[in-house]
């Protein structure tokens, strides 16, 4: 059976990441990148090419798939654009999971979000969309985390947390068992949470301590 071609939204180095993931795994095959930098197109990114920015999206193929390639450090409303944008041309989000992580057979994958190198996800977990769950991360067995978050490099989810969407979750941080990250909450890397964050606030730190309120 063909693998299925999709369009990578985004040209920077988490793209990179994102198309060694699909080549390893064999999930699909790359066939462009599109992203809003002008300065970007006619180029190639690991022999990708770059035809042009989201535009192009209403014209292509409507059998294409579509994984959004955008990192984001705090604010993941951009990363929940493009994916709507995509969903809303008609294409449908594909999920990555690199070759090395660890993801158990009982847990909810929803579509469009990436798994990379060296992640751990235990039983009973669940996983929104359009989530990264990046290198090294570890979310254990009965977590949640809603769609567009990020659990960037390293960052460890004990058991039974629920982190809501569009939550950051920073390197290498950890998140004591059984709380809840509220939507678009940030955590800073590093920060060790020992209560619950609510929703769009900011902490960081040993023990985490709140900095500022978003909205």
């Amino acid at each position: 059976m063909a693998k299925p071609r999709c369009v990578i939204l985004g040209a920077g180095g988490h793209a990179k990441v994102v198309i060694e993931a699909l080549r390893l795994s064999r999930t699909a095959t790359p066939a462009m990148i599109l992203d809003k930098d002008k300065s970007r197109h006619g180029q190639k990114l690991l022999g990708i090419p770059i035809k042009g920015s989201d535009e192009l999206l209403s014209f292509l193929n409507k059998g294409l798939r579509f994984i959004v390639a955008v990192g984001a450090v705090g604010d993941n409303r951009p990363r929940r654009s493009l994916f709507e944008l995509g969903v809303k041309y008609g294409l449908k989000p594909l999920s990555v999971r690199h070759p090395s992580a660890i993801v158990s057979p009982d847990t909810i994958i929803e579509a469009g979000t990436a798994i990379f190198p060296g992640v751990i996800v235990n039983a009973d977990a669940f996983v929104g969309h359009n989530v990264i769950i990046n290198s090294g991360a570890i979310v254990e067995h009965d977590c949640s985390v809603g769609d567009h978050a990020h659990i960037a490099t390293g960052a460890k989810l004990c058991s039974t947390v629920r982190v809501g969407q569009l939550a950051h979750i920073g390197a290498g941080a950890v998140i004591r068992q059984c709380l809840q990250i509220g939507e678009g909450a940030i955590i800073g890397a590093g920060a060790v949470v020992v209560k619950d964050v609510p929703a769009w606030t900011v902490v960081a730190g040993v023990p985490a301590r709140h900095l500022k309120t978003l909205i």
